[in-house]
């Protein structure tokens, strides 16, 4: 193996143990794999590991031999020389490898890259902790895959007096944050315990707030909804008005036999004002003193801003006054319990498969310092795809268990 092209002085003696060095990143962005490495250097996986992720050097390894084979190996696969000139020093924060040629400005510490593309359990993991499916995928087709801590609790409680007695509301995530999980649970508690609910659900394929970048839900498409549900053999109206008067006479038709209804409009957050404004007038259709129609819009944080930006100006105040928001929250405190519910569905034991501290370790790695303070990006989406990636890593350099070096380096 070629020498090590740098000086006498090692640059990883001044770097704490435990930190990532730059190498790691180099050799993630030319696609060298642990395990590729480790063979061409015939030292193990874990010191592999050890050595690029946490500057750790185990004694019986020949350092500066080693180092010149990992020199060796990057620059047969293309790395540059500025960046072999750095490769044991101090890795910047994650992120700082945007595209192959070329190196971005490193990520502050402060703003980790903690939002990842969807993560699959490798045939290796799965072989790895015995795995026959992720426990992580976030699938929810189970009762016992469905966690609720206080917070959903109270939206699943929330939603349920929406369809039941007819209000108006938005439930409010971001993205992955478990509304559509939701959702589901509703439809699926009402087609077992509350059959006398007709759930109506817009298509919302194309929405968009304006017609420049898809196609806006109107009226009629909702009056649509409505009618093709409750009688699926009448010709529809043409215009708006005989659409409104007719699916009137159905909703009062069918409250008169003992049902109730509740209007499910998902990615409301790209529902134009003019809209969300009639869905008020909608929910006071009534029957008596009571809606003929309950209204459930699922939205991304961007509707509440609307709303409080509406009721300000006064183009959505009579929609922001009477709109009950409930907000999805980061799992924060309850995430080994989320943690253990998956494990548990999936027939393991959470301490099986991550160590204690780890957890703490994955809620640091969810959690984003900004100018306004601390934000928690600890969502179940979030949350699945950090823990699939980790699981992955410990597989792949042998450990028997998710650790918190695995969680901070994956």
């Amino acid at each position: 193996m070629a020498m090590l092209d740098m000086q006498d002085d090692d640059p990883s003696a001044s770097v704490p143990p435990g930190t990532r060095l730059y190498v790691a990143l180099v050799a993630e962005w030319l696609k060298v794999s642990i395990t590729e490495m480790a063979a061409a250097l015939r030292i193990s996986r874990t010191d592999v590991y050890g050595a690029t992720r946490q500057n750790f050097w185990p004694p019986r390894l020949d350092k500066r031999l080693v180092q010149a084979g990992m020199v060796e190996m990057l620059r047969s696969r293309g790395a540059r020389p500025e960046d072999l000139a750095r490769l044991f020093h101090a890795a910047p924060g994650r992120g700082a490898l945007r595209a192959r040629g070329s190196l971005a400005a490193p990520q502050p510490e402060s703003e980790p890259d903690v939002l990842l593309p969807k993560q699959t359990l490798t045939p290796q993991a799965a072989r790895h902790f015995k795995l026959f499916r992720n426990p992580f995928d976030g699938t929810v087709d189970r009762d016992e895959q469905f966690f609720c801590s206080d917070d959903i609790a109270y939206a699943r409680e929330a939603v349920w007096q929406c369809a039941r007695v007819g209000g108006f509301m938005a439930l409010i995530g971001e993205s992955g944050a478990g509304k559509t999980t939701i959702q589901a649970d509703l439809e699926e508690r009402l087609s077992k315990g509350a059959r006398d609910v007709v759930v109506i659900k817009p298509s919302v394929l194309g929405m968009e707030e304006s017609n420049r970048a898809g196609q806006m839900l109107k009226s009629a498409d909702v009056l649509h909804a409505i009618i093709s549900t409750l009688d699926t053999s009448k010709t529809m109206p043409a215009t708006l008005q005989s659409r409104t008067v007719h699916a009137q006479k159905l909703l009062q038709a069918s409250a008169d036999a003992g049902n109730a209804h509740v209007l499910v409009v998902e990615e409301a957050h790209g529902m134009p004002d003019s809209t969300l404004k009639h869905m008020k007038r909608l929910h006071e259709l009534r029957n008596g003193r009571r809606s003929l129609v309950g209204v459930l819009l699922l939205a991304q944080p961007e509707l509440k801003v609307r709303l409080a930006a509406g009721l300000r100006s006064g183009t959505l105040r009579e929609v922001a006054q009477r709109c009950e928001i409930v907000e999805l929250l980061p799992l924060d405190d309850a995430l080994r319990g989320y943690l253990e519910c998956r494990a548990t569905a999936a027939g393991r034991a959470l301490d099986t498969l991550i160590e204690p501290a780890a957890v703490d370790q994955l809620r640091a790695r969810l959690t984003r310092k900004t100018n306004t303070g601390v934000v928690s990006l600890s969502y179940p989406l979030a949350v699945n795809n950090m823990m699939t990636r980790a699981l992955n890593a410990a597989a792949e350099v042998g450990v028997p268990m998710v650790t918190a070096d695995v969680v901070k380096a994956a």
